[in-house]
């Protein structure tokens, strides 16, 4: 009992397990014989006040990890909301932006991949930035800030955003970057650093015009790059290089830019697009239209995407970029994309806001080409121009109507070759031309950042086409303006047009949004008149003297049978 006594007694501080214990063993010690007398020593308090202490300091320790990540919790949230607020002033709509990269606001601030060699990657990326600066871009856009890190994640993206909003160089920067990352880094194998014939980034667009520029800013923005860029725009005459694997010498292509048609006729004749890593398809809202046949009227430009698309990696990083993403292409972008970053600029879809729209009726066809010579005259015929016509007839009828008005006037469609589109195109660059008459091919397929006037000469049959063809003035920050001309027989197609205009904070009149709707959802154009200013009595004399030609050859043909 002693004991029990002195085990009560020795501490204040006594574990109430260790204690029950202790019971258990006094009880089995009285039916035992009596141990040697034990006393409690100040050895025994200092054990039990340093259990107390490790306790102590467990539970403090547990307090402090508690409030960090209480604290890491907190500032992940004020993180949050700090990009939200950015993308809301940058006009940035992400879908599901938790799961979305955080946008850059700088180009610097483009870092390497987790996945990729450091010491390579700031190399290359000096490089890159160097050219941006030469090229003079201070900052980027809103496109590029969200594409440009979601596309170095190597995440599937469905972007889209005005005209003019910087798009191509946002997957430009990162189809070189991706592209230019040895092998065996990209992929964490060892051995070669590039296989021969690789072609790592493949860029798609629906007009070999598009194509051209998308590959002179290629060659611009990958100047220098370390190991040198090796970069094709695949046509007719390099094809069978490109087939055979010669193009690029053994290291084969850093970034390969086409039409589809042009890809899917190398593809039957062997070309091999097993290592691509990132595919990007320009201008998908066209690239992806079951409507449009493209250059081969047999096929269409969607099936030549899919035909395309079975030839990729299903590993590959795949970007949908366009300035309007309608339905269809949404819809699509569901079985091309894996769980893409869906971004969209405001204005996307729309009429850029920095371009002043107006409507213009001028009775019928005849009244246009007065209507345009009374812009000239009154000097609202801002140069340098853009006049779209519906067919190439048209655009060429009226370049010859044009050309002998004291306007420096050229002309650009598919049915010109291709020297000739491009001499036309740099003459309006140099100024040596004022005004370029063409088809939609321009609407997409040419960058004249310094065009002043849009004219549609002929209303466009789509919202699409119209926000498409004004997309070329207005760009990069300037202003612009774009007239369009109407007749009565655009009548069912002009409300469409109203529309656009009215959401981009322009004045329109209210009957022109209370018009009946478009029943008809074809895109053909309606049939016009010839351009033609001929005065009806010229047109009756020139008739005139056409039968009496007429008549006379078949008199001397008369008269020589009866003679013979």
């Amino acid at each position: 009992m002693d004991e029990i006594f002195n085990i009560l007694s020795s501490s204040a501080r006594i574990d109430k397990s260790k204690r029950q214990k202790r019971k258990r063993e006094t009880v089995a010690q009285l039916t035992e014989p009596p141990p040697e007398e034990h006393v409690t020593t100040d050895d025994d308090d200092e054990s039990d006040e340093e259990e107390e202490d490790e306790k102590s300091n467990a539970m403090k320790s547990r307090d402090r990890t508690g409030k960090r990540d209480v604290s890491e919790a907190k500032r992940n949230q004020i993180h949050r909301e700090e990009v939200a607020a950015f993308r809301r002033s940058m006009k940035i709509k992400v879908a599901h932006a938790d799961d979305s990269p955080d946008p850059i606001s700088s180009f610097s601030e483009i870092t390497c991949p987790e996945w990729c060699n450091d010491s390579f990657f700031t190399g290359l990326i000096r490089v890159i930035l160097c050219n941006i600066e030469e090229g003079k871009w201070k900052e980027p856009t809103p496109i590029q800030m969200q594409s440009i890190p979601a596309l170095m994640q190597r995440r599937d993206l469905l972007a889209g955003a005005p005209t003019g909003s910087g798009k191509s160089g946002a997957f430009i920067l990162p189809s070189l970057l991706l592209s230019s990352i040895p092998h065996n880094i990209f992929y964490k194998t060892k051995g070669a650093k590039k296989n021969k014939g690789e072609i790592p980034s493949l860029i798609l667009a629906p007009s070999l015009e598009l194509a051209s520029q998308l590959h002179r800013q290629v060659e611009r923005l990958g100047l220098g790059k370390p190991g040198g860029l090796s970069s094709l725009l695949l046509a007719k005459a390099n094809a069978a290089q490109a087939v055979l694997g010669q193009v690029g010498g053994q290291s084969g292509l850093d970034v390969l830019i086409s039409t589809p048609l042009r890809i899917v006729d190398a593809i039957q004749k062997g070309l091999k697009l097993d290592s691509v890593r990132i595919v990007v398809l320009d201008e998908a809202d066209r690239l992806l239209d079951a409507s449009d046949s493209g250059s081969d009227k047999s096929r269409t430009f969607l099936s030549q995407i899919d035909t395309i698309l079975s030839e990729i990696p299903a590993t590959a990083t795949r970007a949908l970029f366009s300035a309007t993403v309608t339905p269809t292409v949404r819809t699509l972008s569901e079985s091309i994309l894996r769980n893409p970053v869906v971004v969209s600029i405001d204005g996307g879809g729309a009429a850029n806001a920095d371009i002043d729209q107006r409507l213009m009726f001028v009775g019928n066809e005849q009244g246009k080409l007065l209507a345009i010579r009374q812009l000239v005259q009154r000097g609202e015929f801002d140069f340098p121009a853009l006049v779209f016509c519906q067919s190439q007839e048209r655009a060429q009828a009226l370049f010859a109507e044009l050309l002998y008005d004291g306007i420096r006037v050229d002309v650009i469609h598919a049915g010109r070759s291709k020297a000739a589109r491009e001499n036309a195109v740099a003459k309006f660059r140099k100024g040596d031309t004022w005004v370029l008459i063409g088809t939609d091919l321009v609407a997409r397929g040419v960058d004249l950042s310094a065009v002043k006037l849009v004219l549609n000469y002929d209303l466009p049959q789509s919202g699409v086409t119209y926000v498409h063809r004004i997309g070329r003035t207005g760009r990069a920050g300037r202003k612009g303006k774009a007239i369009t001309l109407f007749t009565e027989a655009d009548l069912e197609q002009l409300r469409t047009i109203a529309n656009i205009m009215k959401q981009s904070g322009c004045q329109v009149e209210d009957w022109m949004l209370q018009l009946p709707r478009k029943h008809n959802k074809k895109k053909r154009a309606p049939k016009r008149q010839k351009i033609d200013t001929t005065p009806s009595y010229d047109k009756k004399k020139s008739r005139m003297k056409r039968l009496y030609i007429k008549n006379s050859k078949e008199k001397k043909e008369k008269e020589a049978e009866e003679s013979g």
